[in-house]
Formats: C-alpha cells, structure tokens, sequence
C-alpha cells in the first residue's frame, strides 16, 4: 500500500499534474490519486516502466475512473460486432479511437499491450488518426476486459459508432467557424473603436471620458476573442509544457498572453488603448490561416481517399453470365465468382460446399483455413482453392482494400515521420522563443521599451515552421493524387523515395511485357474428346494466371462445371479433377516429359489422367509501344528481364535490355527472389516490375514492386505500386514525374527559409507590427501549399500526364 501525506505543490510521477490535498507516496514515488499509482503499478509488474523514460510524466491523469460495470454493453454480441472488423475461430480483429494518444510513449506503451495482457497478440498504432488495432485471442481475453484496461492505463477509448463521430466532426468544424467569425467580428470593430488613437494621438473631439469608453468597449469585445476563441493556442501549449515540451503554439500563446495584459495595464492605469487591435487581429488571422490549411490537408485527403483505392473491381453473374463491375457497384446480397489467387474484396458468405482461404494478408500469418457453406469469409482473405461463389454480407468498401494494402504487415517502410517533424518543432520553437527574448533585451538595454515589446510579439507570432513541416506532406499528397489520376497507384509517400531513388529495372514477361488475354493459341497433339476438352477449361478457368486465362478463353467451354482437388503450384503449373478427370496443365519439367522441344514458343503441357495428351503452343503478344519504352528505360537505368517461360524470345529481347547477361528464363519464384538480392548486394535500389501472381516474393524482396494489372481483381498485398496495363507505356515518364518531387521539394524548402530569415530580421528589428505579422505567418504556409500545388501541375504538364 502506498502512503498517503497531505502536501501541496508535488507532482504525479504518472499523469503531470498537480498532487492537490492529499497524494500518494508509493515506491518513492508521488502520485496524485490511486488511479494513477494503480496504473504505475501495472506497469511496473509488467517491467513497463521504460514508458516513463520515453517522456516524462507522460500519462494521463486517473482522479475520476469509471467502474468496469460501466462496459457492460461490450458483453452485447450485437454491440461488440460493431466494433470487430475480423474473426478467424478464436482470433479477433478490433479497432479503437484513442483521443489521449498524444506522445511517443503513448506510442510505446499501447504497441506493449500484450505483456499486460498475455490474451492480446499484438496492437498497433496509427498515430495522425489517433486509432488503435488490437489483435486478440477471445479464449483468453475479451473486448470488455481490453477497453478496461485501455481505461485503467489512461488511454480510454472512443467508443462512438461512425455516424456519432461524423456529427462531431461536423461540430467541431463548426465551432472554427464561430470564433473565426467572433474573433473577425471582434477585431473589425476594436479597429474602428482605435481609429482616435491612431490619427489623433488617442483624443476623440478632446472628450477625454469617451476615450475611457472607447478603451474599455474594445476591452470588452477583446474578452470572448481571448477566453474562447484563443482557446486552442493555449490547450495545446498547456499540453505541451506538461509533458516538458514546446511547440510552435507556445510563443504564439505567449504573444496573445502578453499583448493582452500590456494593454489592460494600460488602458486601467495610463489611460491609453493598448495592442488589443493587434491581439485580436493575431488571433482572428492565426485561426483564419490554420482554417485554409486545413481545408487544404482535407482537399488532399479528400483526393487520396478516392483517388488512391485500388483500381478493384468484382465478376458478378448477372443472368447466369460472369460480368466484371467495379466494387462500388456491389451490393449486400450479389453472388460475385472468385478464382484460386484472388483476394475476396468484401465480407461475404460461401455458396460452395467448402474451401480453403489465406488469412495472411490480414493476420500476417499463412496458415490455410477452411470454410464451409454459408460460413462468412472476411474481406481480406485469398482464395487457396478452386473456383467459388459467394453472396456479399456487408457492404463492400475500397477504403478497407486499401487499409489492408498499407498494413505494416506487407509495409517494407517503417517511416518516423511523426518524430523527425516534432523534434524539428520543438528546436524551431526553442529557437524562436530564444531570439524573441534576445531581441526584447537588446531593445530594452537601449531604452527602447516599446520596440522591445514590439519586436518580442512579432519575432513569436512571424516565425513560422509549419512551412518547413508541411511542404513534404503537401508535395507528396499532390504527388500521389496525380499519379493516381493517371493509373499509377502508390501504397504511401515513403515508396515515392524508393522509386525516386531507384537505378535497376527488373521486368517480368509474362502478363507485364505481353498481354493477359492476347495471344496465338493452337493445340498440338492427339484429337481432344468433348469432355476433356470441357475438363481442361473448368480446370484452367479456376485460375488467374495469364497462360491459364488464355487457355480458359481458347477453349471456351460451360463455366457451370466444379473443380475439385485443385492445386496451384507456382511457377510450374495447375492441376485439378473435373468432369471425372484428373488435369495437369503446366511446364514440361513439371510433368516429368524429356522430350526436346525447339524454344520457338511458350508451350504449356497438358496430361489427362496421368498420361500427357498435347501442348498448347502460345505466341505471346507484346504490348503496344513496349519496345520503345525499354530502349528508352535502359538509357536511364540497368534493365533486367526475369521470366518462367523459355528462351525463345532471347534474341528478339536481347536488344531491349542493358545485357544481354541481364536475361534470365526458366526462373522459378525463389529463382526471382534470389537474383533480386543478388543486385541489392551490389548496393543497387531495385524496383521489380511483374503482373505479381508468381512475384510476391520478388516484390517483397526489391526496394520497390509494381504489379502491373490487367483485370482490376487482380492484385497483392505484397506491391508497393499499382499500375494499371493500358498505362505501362507512360512508365518512364510517370518515374520522371516522381522524381520531380526533389526539385519541388527544394524550392519549397528554400522560399520557407527565405521567409523565415526576412520576417525574423524585421521583426527582430521592431519593423514589424503584431497584426502585419499575424498576416504573414499563415501567408507562409499557404504560399508554400500554392507552390507544390503549382508545381506539381507543372512537371504533370512537362511530362504529359492528365491532371
């Protein structure tokens, strides 16, 4: 038990705040109430407490708990679905809106909740949304038990159902919108009410008692802009000085702090108006600013939100015939057809009587499971077996696609963005409140105290980081939204780096440099009966494999006929029993054929009850302009070709590539993978371009993969670009373009720092007012918005992409 004294003036070891009455004194340590030790208690049983290291007193105070009986409701199965986006047998999948998540330890903290709670597998944070994912066995924890815990460490969660979180977005965009308008209001009128102080030295028609009203008229119009519309300056830099820290909106409070009680000291004791004109106008052109750069991250989120979902789309039977619609178009109860490889792109029901699905692109794990008819199948999953239908359940959503493709299960980036921008803050913070002290000083040293008080509010309201901060996530916000607009769809910013970095091309064949769907067929061997050619269509059509879609197209046989004991093996080929017979489709290593065969052509074998009855000879067709676009690539960067098909195209393509030893056929996945990292050795950046059905390893072994897709269904989660077929011959200048991002990233860097060297100079000076400077502090950052906005239209133009 801890001992309780009563003292006043200490601290909480734990939240920060002020131990007032009676505090805990427990492990040599003070707390300011049970919860807060109970929660240093955990943590230290748990040997946690390196949370405490990260930042000091960084909890959140625990003086008014609720009771556990408060989250009964999670016991509801009804309610707590809500809440679970995944379940896989005792696995469940849940996510939280954490509003107290404020810091890296908060950070550190809620990514070890498994070693308080051993029912907790892993949780993960996403900082700038504020949200948590926990992954969680239900045999050994439950929700209710979690949300309590989150609770019992400080971090309660948000537990409002999507249309409640709307209406409080709504509100609080509304609430910017009033105090811009009072503060606006407000600083209009306290200008008309200083016009004798500015023209007449403060003298109204020589009436000295309505000079005293005009002051404190302007004083009471000056109180809502500093109690309630200032209000988040001084919230945040409240927050921030807890934790020991400081941000740009510290000297900005203390600006409005100072310039505030200055003139109520002068208009009470010397009679004269004070800088309430400049407060109030500090305030209304900081909110008024901070409001268009808003609206300016919302205008690029906006885009990235539609822009960027994967190009995914379903096939749907529609009066007994497959038709592919865009996921968009889905709706809760259509029966949409899925073959082997296919990622299930909505939560639905299984029409089949059983299959075999990969949670790995969920859970990360790449154990099969097997589900039968009318089990739910979960958004996510891809499809181990043979071709199925399926009834969607919920309705289908892009944006979860897209969650799922940025999961930092298939993220090779691990970007410290958040950090790297808040150290910059808080030097650049230090700084400014540095040399506006320095300034004051010397002016004051020199007698004068006005420019003193002058050049101290200007030097903290001109300086301005947030230009420096944003011009990264402004340019790459543009940068993604255009890219996206012309078929090239980027996982995050941190992958714009890898590509602009990036000097070995590596391409796969088939399905990249030749068309899916496109090709000479002909059959050669013993004459085909009916069924077996009816049996080797059903089997071919449960694939997605460009050579497997071909054969499905040539043949063109019923669709209605089921495949069972189908297996994919990758590189080599596809087998599976229908119609009574037992298929082979692959290579001639794979089914065991020595027979020496010319290398004219992509040949795939084809065995009919374990006896091999022909070959289908494939000529491939190369996509249009495909030959310029690699002569043009290998001036610019080493080229290399990987491909599971034989030589027979060797000299024809040798010309097209860097070497001719650049060339590699017969490659297996592992053989992709290897020679991938066989170039990284070599300290190249590599980017593999394939149609990413046999490349998964090879995109997760290169710095950078782009599948290149034909049918919108068609993806994996492992690439880190997307880019649709019918755009492959703008390649080059779509890598062009991103390279761009340097150049507009310098200027924007050098505009802000030219700013920030002119403001300071003047305001050190005492040349600036408050309000001119309340001005130009937003100006700066939406001129640096203007500029990547503009300029990434430029290079777009220069390099011909549709914007």
């Amino acid at each position: 038990m801890g001992k309780i004294i009563s003292e006043n003036n200490t601290v909480c070891y734990h939240c920060g705040e002020e131990c007032r009455g009676e505090r805990i004194h427990f492990h040599e340590k003070d707390f300011c109430c049970v919860g807060c030790k109970s929660v240093f208690e955990i943590l230290e049983q748990n040997e946690l407490c390196t949370y405490y290291s990260i930042t000091r007193s960084p909890g959140v105070s625990q003086q008014l708990p609720r009771v556990g009986s408060y989250y009964d409701f999670l016991d509801d199965a009804s309610v707590a679905d809500k809440l679970i986006h995944f379940k896989d047998g005792d696995i469940f999948h849940v996510k939280f809106r954490i509003p107290g998540m404020h810091c890296s330890s908060c950070i550190w903290l809620l990514e070890n909740l498994h070693k308080i709670n051993t029912g907790i597998q892993s949780s993960r944070v996403t900082f700038m949304e504020k949200e948590l994912q926990v992954v969680y066995n239900s045999e050994e924890t439950s929700l209710k038990d979690i949300v309590i815990l989150l609770k019992k460490i400080g971090y309660e969660p948000n537990l409002s159902l999507d249309d409640l979180q709307a209406k409080q977005q709504k509100k609080e965009s509304r609430s910017q919108i009033y105090k811009i308008g009072i503060a606006g209001f407000c600083f209009g009128n306290i200008m008309m009410l200083s016009f004798p102080d500015y023209f007449a030295g403060g003298h109204f028609l020589n009436d000295g008692m309505l000079n005293h009203v005009f002051n404190y008229v302007s004083l009471s119009l000056s109180l809502p802009v500093f109690f309630y519309c200032a209000q988040e300056f001084f919230v945040s830099s409240w927050q921030h000085i807890k934790q020991k820290r400081i941000n740009i909106d510290v000297p900005i409070a203390l600006a409005i702090l100072i310039t505030f009680c200055v003139s109520i000291y002068l208009i009470v004791f010397e009679h004269k108006l004070g800088f309430l004109d400049s407060m109030s106008g500090i305030v209304f052109f900081m909110l008024l600013g901070r409001f268009f750069q808003n609206k300016g991250y919302h205008y690029l989120s906006f885009q990235r939100s539609y822009a960027s979902y994967l190009p995914i789309s379903v096939n749907k039977w529609i009066a007994g015939k497959e038709v592919n619609i865009p996921l968009t178009a889905a709706a809760i109860g259509d029966q949409i057809v899925i073959r082997n490889n296919e990622v299930i792109p909505a939560d639905a029901l299984l029409m089949n009587d059983s299959a075999w699905f990969d949670y790995s692109f969920v859970t990360g794990e790449s154990n099969w499971v097997e589900k039968h008819k009318n089990e739910i199948i979960y958004a996510g999953a891809m499809l181990k077996s043979s071709l199925v239908n399926l009834t969607i359940s919920k309705s289908p959503s892009q944006s979860y696609i897209t969650q799922l493709w940025n999961s930092r299960l298939y993220n090779k980036y691990d970007a410290n963005t958040f950090f790297t921008a808040e150290r910059m803050n808080l030097w650049f913070s230090a700084i400014v409140l540095f040399l506006g002290f320095a300034a004051c000083m010397y002016w004051v040293g020199h007698g004068e105290y006005s420019v003193g008080l002058k050049s101290l509010i200007t030097v903290w309201i001109v300086a301005c980081p947030c230009a420096l901060l944003l011009s990264t996530t402004f340019t790459n916000g543009n940068m993604l939204t255009i890219l996206a607009g012309n078929g090239m769809f980027i996982k995050n910013a941190a992958v714009l780096e890898k590509l602009r970095d990036a000097d070995t091309l590596v391409f796969d064949k088939t399905g990249t440099l030749t068309h899916s769907h496109q090709s000479e067929i002909d059959f050669i061997g013993r004459e085909l009966k009916a069924n077996e050619c009816e049996a080797i269509f059903a089997v071919a059509n449960v694939s997605i494999h460009p050579l497997s879609r071909r054969i499905a197209k040539f043949i063109d046989g019923n669709v209605a006929m089921d495949v069972t004991d189908f297996v994919s093996q990758d590189g080599k080929g596809i087998s599976g029993r229908a119609n009574g017979l037992h298929v082979q489709l692959g290579s001639q290593q794979w089914l065991g054929i020595t027979t020496l065969f010319s290398n004219s052509f992509t040949r795939v074998f084809v065995a009919i009850d374990k006896e091999v009855a022909g070959y289908f000879e494939i000529r491939n067709q190369y996509r249009e302009s495909i030959f310029p676009l690699l002569k043009s690539l290998r001036n610019q960067y080493d080229t290399h070709l990987l491909s599971g098909d034989n030589d027979a195209e060797k000299l024809h393509l040798a010309d097209m590539f860097s070497s001719t030893d650049n060339l590699r056929f017969h490659c297996l996945p592992e053989d992709k993978t290897a020679y991938i990292k066989s170039l990284q050795s070599q300290n190249h950046t590599v980017v593999m371009i394939g149609d990413g059905l046999n490349d998964a390893n090879a995109f997760e072994q290169s710095d950078a993969g782009i599948a290149v897709i034909e049918q919108d269904q068609n993806y994996l989660p492992a690439c880190d670009v997307i880019l649709k077929a019918n755009r492959i011959h703008r390649l080059q200048k779509l890598l062009q373009f991103v390279g761009s991002t340097n150049t507009i990233l310098y200027v924007a860097f050098v505009v802000s720092l030219l700013y920030n060297i002119i403001g300071l100079s003047f305001a050190m000076r005492g040349l600036l007012t408050p309000v001119v400077a309340a001005i130009l502090m937003p100006v700066s950052t939406i001129s640096i918005v203007g500029i990547s906005f503009i300029l990434s239209r430029y290079f777009a133009w220069k390099y011909t992409l549709s914007v």
